[in-house]
């Protein structure tokens, strides 16, 4: 492993843009890809090795391992997550001025002389911080009503978006009065038959005593079914007899991080800008990688 990892450093974490994570790490030994690149391919990415982008997996390696001091240390937040950021974003924006509306949705985008239009209100400059379909759909209706010169351009993003495949992401809250793990996460050993990849103890941040959180990446059973081999899995590798509270099944949690994909770009036309964890970027579809697009689309408009 240290011998391939130098060798990256000195390709400075490039690689050919089709090479997928399990081409890339084929001279490993089984241990240490079934181990470790595995599990780490399948949490960063949410894309099995066989499948995955492995120029994306190596920025992933190089800006934790080899990039800023604490790169890689991990973090977890004791709130939820709307309380961690969202919610703080939302009152400094107030706090400075700003105008929220909210539960109000958008229809559609149109280019004015001056700047957009957005259903009707005019604005210098718009960014679109919403999912990859809703976007899709808003640009779409929007396009049918656009100039020539920018119908094409909003035509382009959204098929680009279109195109985009999913992974899943499931959740199995499970509880016992008695469970306790030794760490706030803990990595498990996952297979088929196994396949959750982390477990999360709630009661160590700041949710019920006892309540543990199964994440199985790049899900594909049914619910049912998951649940039934999470908990069997949480008897065999932790000693745990849980009660299932509830199973959270996220079809469209993240885009398939695979080689070569096309993803849409930051400026969708002049003045019309979207950021997002699907937006083309160097990170997968991560949280990271969301809020480092959203910093940039801010900068852009800016400049």
């Amino acid at each position: 492993l240290l011998r391939a990892a130098i060798g990256w450093q000195i390709k400075r974490f490039t690689c050919p843009p089709t090479l997928t994570v399990a081409e890339l790490c084929h001279t490993l030994t089984p241990k240490v890809r079934t181990e470790l690149i595995e599990p780490l391919c399948v949490s960063a990415l949410n894309t099995l090795a066989e499948s995955a982008s492995a120029q994306v997996f190596l920025r992933v390696l190089r800006d934790a391992l080899f990039g800023v001091q604490g790169g890689s240390r991990l973090l977890l937040p004791k709130v939820d997550l709307s309380a961690l950021f969202p919610d703080a974003a939302a009152s400094w924006v107030t706090q400075h001025g700003g105008q929220l509306l909210l539960g109000r949705r958008i229809q559609s985008v149109n280019k004015s002389r001056q700047g957009w239009l957005m259903d009707g209100d005019a604005f210098d400059a718009i960014i679109l911080a919403t999912s990859a379909s809703n976007a899709t759909l808003m640009l779409m209706n929007s396009a049918s009503t656009a100039t020539e010169s920018i119908a094409p351009k909003m035509q382009h993003w959204a098929s680009l978006c279109h195109a985009l495949r999913y992974e899943a992401i499931t959740t199995v809250y499970a509880w016992a009065a008695e469970a306790r793990l030794a760490q706030a996460m803990l990595s498990l050993r996952s297979s088929p038959q196994q396949p959750a990849q982390f477990v999360f103890d709630r009661g160590q941040l700041g949710g019920p005593s006892g309540l543990l959180a199964f994440v199985v990446s790049v899900s594909t059973g049914e619910r049912a079914h998951v649940q039934a081999q999470v908990l069997e899995q949480a008897k065999t590798q932790l000693g745990l007899s849980l009660q299932a509270v509830q199973t959270v099944v996220e079809k469209r949690a993240t885009f398939a991080c695979t080689p070569g994909l096309q993803r849409p770009a930051m400026h969708i036309a002049p003045g019309l800008l979207a950021c997002g964890d699907y937006v083309d970027g160097p990170y997968p579809a991560t949280l990271e990688g969301a809020v480092r697009s959203g910093m940039a689309a801010a900068r852009a408009l800016t400049r």
